[in-house]
């Protein structure tokens, strides 16, 4: 439905948690109904203390636009970017440099064959490695991550000072790796927390608790993630502990080789790819379990605000649903274990549509239709959305509304494919939906009808056959003389 009715809305305010507050939140919600009469639409008045719901000014959507920073920040470029320095990196320092350890800031000879295996500096390997995916998926780590790698790095150059120009080219790359991860980390980190307040500025000090049959995601939110994620680094600390232990045991330490060293740069180049898989998965999962948890452990800030449907999948959200000059803010993927629908009646929908009204059906895809947003909006937040959904039937001119519930987590995307949009006629909408529905009625009261008459009169068995024969026969008789025509 293009419009929220006025049951959607929350219908009290203040503390409340848990499903006990959600459970109170629905009963209240389901008194609200509204119906749709013949001669227009009739809203029952919302009873004492509901509402209270904010909306979005498009000037301060926009604002909030602005304090997302700018959009060659945005987590997917500059991860490509940080992918391509460090790729660089590794390459000048291992390929060209001839330096078989995956230590990158060592110098020359050292990590060489037939000098052990350096261990000292293999985290910082590890970290670098891993900055393009942190950057992208767990931007709260790759600060102090880029800090600690760059801060070696540094201190590594200085000590290995002139050991030749591919190795100083690629810690010359590395430390701008570092520089971009650490500037980028740290705006993100801002723009989210500047999002953050301004979308609670915008909601005011009101909270709503959650409304009735919202999916509990924070049972298996980030689940997966984090369990593949210790899978991951459990089977590269296995295989950095063989590597460790045969070190040793070939009569050496793992910092000063003496007698025959062993060599476990294969087994840390695997570790590696796994260390960095591991955390990145396990990071991104608790930071969605936290987002989760959060959003069901208290009541929560709610903004009434414009959703629609990109072709991708995606629902982006605007600032709502009649500003047709509003563009997109943030995206969600609402998946089918997420999303409820026929959550409560709201009301009837009926044939006659008042001007401006707006109670009527939309292609999301077309144009945004009207939604409640609970929680914060930011990226990696967790939220939960409430939108009318009508259910008509084909012989009837009026339908029923009931309440859908989506919770899903915001994605940090900036780059969407939606075009302007124009608002929908809604008796127009009408009118085609009722065409379309007696063309249908039309069509199957004629199948019945041919069926029917099919059932009365069977064809008799062998009858078409029959007539063939004698046809044929007709012809053969008169064929060959050639003066029947003429009589």
């Amino acid at each position: 439905m293009k419009r929220l009715p006025p049951g959607a809305f929350p219908t009290g305010a203040g503390e409340g948690s848990g499903t006990a507050a959600r459970t109170v939140a629905g009963e209240r919600g389901a008194r609200a109904a509204w119906t749709v009469t013949g001669d227009g639409v009739v809203t029952r008045p919302q009873p004492p203390g509901a509402g209270g719901v904010a909306t979005w000014p498009v000037a301060d959507a926009e604002r909030w636009r602005r304090a997302g920073g700018p959009a060659i920040l945005a987590p997917a470029a500059v991860g490509g970017l940080l992918a391509v320095l460090v790729v660089t990196a590794y390459v000048l320092l291992y390929g060209v440099a001839d330096t078989p350890s995956p230590v990158w800031h060592g110098g020359p000879g050292e990590g060489a064959p037939g000098e052990g295996t350096d261990w000292r500096r293999y985290p910082g390997a590890v970290l670098l490695a891993a900055l393009p995916l942190w950057y992208r998926y767990v931007p709260v780590a790759v600060v102090p991550a880029a800090l600690c790698v760059a801060v070696e790095t540094g201190v590594s150059a200085a000590r290995n000072a002139g050991t030749g120009d591919a190795a100083t080219v690629g810690q010359a790359v590395g430390l701008a790796a570092c520089g971009l991860a650490f500037a980028g980390g740290c705006l993100r980190l801002r723009a989210r927390r500047r999002q953050r307040a301004l979308a609670l500025k915008v909601a005011g000090k009101q909270r709503f608790p959650l409304p009735g049959g919202v999916p509990e995601s924070d049972g298996h939110r980030g689940h997966r993630r984090i369990y593949l994620g210790l899978a991951l680094a459990l089977i590269a600390s296995g295989i950095l502990t063989e590597g460790l232990v045969r070190d040793l045991s070939a009569g050496g330490t793992p910092y000063d080789a003496v007698g025959v060293p062993y060599d476990a740069v294969g087994q840390q180049r695997v570790a590696l790819a796994l260390l960095v898989a591991a955390t990145t998965f396990y990071g991104r999962g608790r930071l969605a379990l936290r987002a989760a948890r959060r959003l069901y452990e208290e009541a929560q800030p709610a903004l009434i605000v414009g959703v629609r449907a990109g072709p991708d999948g995606r629902h982006w959200v605007y600032p709502d649903a009649r500003t047709a000059t509003a563009a997109p803010l943030i995206a969600y993927v609402p998946r089918r274990r997420d999303t409820r629908t026929r959550t409560r009646l709201l009301g009837g929908g009926g044939s006659a549509y008042g001007p401006g009204d707006g109670y009527h059906d939309v292609d999301p895809e077309q144009e945004p239709f009207e939604a409640v947003l609970y929680g914060t909006v930011a990226e990696g937040d967790e939220a939960v959305l409430v939108h009318a959904d009508v259910e008509y039937h084909r012989h009837q001119e009026t339908g029923r509304m009931y309440a859908t519930v989506t919770t899903a987590p915001l994605r940090p995307d900036r780059f969407h494919r939606l075009g302007p949009w124009e608002a929908a006629d809604g008796p127009t909408r009408q009118r085609e939906r009722l065409r379309r529905a007696r063309e249908q009625e039309e069509r199957l009261r004629e199948a019945s009808r041919r069926a029917a008459e099919r059932a009365k009169n069977p064809p008799r068995p062998g009858a078409s056959g029959a007539s063939g024969d004698d046809d044929r026969s007709a012809r053969h008789s008169c064929g060959g003389c050639g003066g029947c025509g003429g009589d």
